[in-house]
Order: structure tokens, then sequence, then C-alpha cells
């Protein structure tokens, strides 16, 4: 019985499992649900910068397309204005002659016949022998008039790259035959050797000075030139001739608009000339040039 007894033993119960694995599971998963978060903020805020980047983008493109759009319709400038309607062609010297002849055959007098021929060429004299001179040198005299010269602030030019022009009557020494000097004609006379310079100094690029001999009057002992540079008219020729000289048909005599006038004067009388001729030590031919102011 008391074999029974001992023998009797109480089972062995299992060992409880550990704390520490529970609370460190625990842990594990707040961490990862944390990470997580985390993960889908950072995924959210590239979503959100890459939608900004792209908004970003989308709006530099269309505004460039935009442009693009803008300037491939936009029409073309219209092109500058010609500065005349006519134009002479071929080299220089065929140049100056085709302006002669144009403007001068639309000068006419009230009869209708033409004002006077125009004969280009380079400075030349005719000598007492009847043989042409060259002249090498322009002489021009200051104008002493307003105090701000000296007689001896005599100007030379080289002639090599000057044209002249002589306006001629076809009369006594290329005098008009016909109707009466008057300050109208001289007007008249005068828009016309404007027209040639601006024309030449447009179109023939080697002339740099002019002089234009005027018809003289028959009973005068002076004849008169007008001599122009092409700086005393740069700013006519940056600008249509039309602006210059408004009128498309030359007027006639004592019908020159005042504006028009004002312009002629402005460019020629300052510039109106007596002109004679000497000659050098070494033979060369001199023009001398005297401003009527000073005379």
């Amino acid at each position: 019985m008391a074999d029974d007894v001992s023998s009797d033993t109480s089972p062995e119960l299992p060992e409880p499992a550990p704390t520490h694995v529970s609370v460190t599971t625990t842990v594990s998963k707040r961490q990862a649900a944390r990470l997580d978060r985390a993960e889908r903020a950072r995924s959210t805020a590239y979503r959100y910068r890459f939608a900004l980047a792209y908004i970003v983008f989308a709006g530099i493109v269309g505004g460039a397309v935009g442009s693009f759009i803008v300037v491939a319709t936009r029409p073309d400038e219209p092109p500058a204005p010609e500065w005349s309607s006519w134009q002479p062609d071929g080299s220089d010297g065929a140049k100056a002659k085709q302006i002669a002849d144009h403007v001068s055959k639309r000068y006419r007098l009230p009869s209708g016949n033409q004002l006077a021929a125009a004969i280009v060429g380079p400075p030349s004299a005719t000598a007492s022998d009847g043989t042409t001179l060259p002249l090498e040198t322009i002489a021009v005299r200051p104008d002493t008039s307003t105090g701000q010269a000296e007689e001896d602030d005599i100007e030379i030019l080289r002639s090599g790259d000057a044209l002249m022009f002589v306006l001629c009557g076809l009369g006594d020494r290329c005098s008009i035959t016909e109707g009466e000097a008057s300050e109208e004609r001289h007007q008249l006379l005068r828009r016309e050797a404007l027209e040639l310079a601006l024309y030449t100094f447009k179109y023939v690029g080697t002339a740099d000075s002019i002089v234009i001999f005027l018809p003289p009057r028959p009973d005068a002992e002076a004849s008169t030139s007008v001599f122009l540079t092409r700086a005393d008219v740069a700013g006519e020729l940056r600008r249509p001739l039309a602006q210059t000289l408004p009128s498309a048909v030359p007027p006639g005599l004592g019908a020159i608009p005042a504006p028009e006038l004002e312009t002629i004067d402005r460019l020629t009388r300052p510039r109106l000339y007596q002109y004679g001729f000497t000659q050098a030590q070494n033979g060369s031919g001199i023009l001398v040039l005297d401003p009527l102011a000073a005379a």
C-alpha cells in the first residue's frame, strides 16, 4: 500500500513561455507600422513633387509652343520703303549719266520746253586755247559774313571723288534764252541741283562731293554754282526722296509748295558759290568757290 502511495507522483507542468517574446513581437509590429507610414509619406511626397514638376514643365513647353505659333503665324514685317521709285543701273559713270538725263528732262519752262540740259563728268575747265583742263583740286573759301571763319580758312578738296554737273540753257555761256531771269526760276534751278545731288550721292558710291553749275544770267559776269558734300545731305539720304521733295512732278515756276521751298532754301542757299578757275604752278587746274554771302 505504501508502495502504491509512494509511486503516486504528480505529473510535471510545462514551463510558461517567456513574456519578453510577446513584447518584442509587439515592438516589431509598431516599428513596421511606423516605417510603413513613413514610406507611404515619402511616396506621396515624391508623387506631389513629380506632379508639380510635370505641371511646371508642361507650362514651359506650352508657352514655348504658343510663342512659336504666334511667331510663325505673325505676318512678315513690311519691307522698308524704297528711297526712290526710279533707280539707275550699271557702272558709276553710267549711273551718273542716267541721273543727269532722268532729272533734267523733268524740269520744264512755262512753254513746256526743257529748263536746262544736264551735262555730267569729272571736274574740268576750258582753257583759253579751247583745250579741256582737268581740275585736280577744289578750293572752297569760307563764309566770313558771320564772323565765325577767317579768310584764310580755305578748304582744299581733291577732285578724285567729286562730280561736276553743268546745267546749260543752250544760250550764250549756257544761259537760258527763253523768258526772263527771276527768283522763281532760280528756285527751280536750285531744286533741280538738289535733286541731282541727292540721286548721285544715293546711287553713285564713289561721289563724295558734287558741284552743279547753274545757268548764268545773259548779262551777268559772275556765274553761280551749288556745291554739296555727302555729309551736307546725310539726313536726306536716310529717308525716302519723297519726304525731301514731296512733289512727284517738279513744280512750275513760282509753284513750289512753301514747305518744300523751305527745305530747298535750307540745303542750297548756304552752299551757293561764285566760281572761277585758276592754274597751279605745276599746271594743274583749281576750281575756286567763293560763297555768295561773303561776296
